[in-house]
């Protein structure tokens, strides 16, 4: 049986959270906008005018610390609790700071095509049990960076892609072969980098060991990466 992740990172710090209960199910809304049109002797008719954003959604449960399980060194642990920030309080108020600053994140869930930049929307967390368990409805809405150009900046481009000219050469040219490394870019993880150069996102634990990456979500911008040659 394959493992299923829920893993969210701030594209920044790299700080991360793995969730420790997995949901029934995860809700991937997508749409198009229309723009209704009210034609004489023809009625309403719709114009598509673009794509929503694509939100990204479940309901789950954060385990409480009185969960924790005794250590053989004395010390207590949380074995549901994978994450960086420790209790489900601490938890939620990680999730305040992501949704109240705006802060993108990456969020993967493995063996899914989900594998976005994304915006906390929303969340709520309800008390539920002795344990001090919390269930945690949440959802994330996908990231769009916006480039705008200025009307100067629009005609240079223009001018720019009708005068370089391709010569024979240049369009028989191969593509250039890959030198079997990468260097990490601000975003990345290993599951868009397996994805990306090895043709399949579970091939990250691969590049993990060749390269003696204990956390898989710990990697740093500027970081050469070896990839494996087959």
């Amino acid at each position: 049986m394959i493992a299923i992740k829920i893993i969210l990172t701030e594209c920044d710090t790299g700080n991360f959270m793995t969730f420790p209960m997995l949901p029934e199910e995860i809700k991937v809304d997508c749409a198009t906008r229309f723009q209704s049109y009210d034609i004489m002797n023809i009625g309403e008719i719709m114009q598509p005018l673009g794509e929503e954003l694509t939100r990204i959604s479940w309901s789950c449960k954060i385990p409480g610390e009185k969960r924790q399980v005794k250590k053989e060194n004395g010390s207590y642990q949380n074995p549901y609790i994978i994450v960086s920030h420790g209790d489900p309080l601490k938890v939620q108020s990680w999730f305040s700071f992501l949704r109240n600053r705006g802060i993108k994140c990456r969020l993967l869930i493995t063996e899914t095509p989900v594998n976005h930049e994304v915006y906390l929307e929303n969340y709520t967390m309800t008390y539920a049990g002795g344990f001090g368990d919390y269930d945690c409805d949440i959802s994330f809405v996908h990231a769009k960076d916006l480039k705008v150009s200025t009307e100067g900046e629009t005609e240079k481009d223009a001018e720019e892609s009708t005068t370089k000219a391709v010569t024979p050469q240049e369009q028989q040219r191969p593509e250039k072969k890959t030198d079997g490394s990468y260097t990490v870019k601000k975003g990345d993880c290993l599951w868009n980098i397996a994805q990306s150069k090895l043709g399949a996102g579970n091939r990250y634990q691969e590049i993990a060991t060749l390269n003696n990456i204990s956390n898989p979500n710990k990697i740093s911008v500027g970081q050469i990466l070896l990839l494996p040659t087959n």
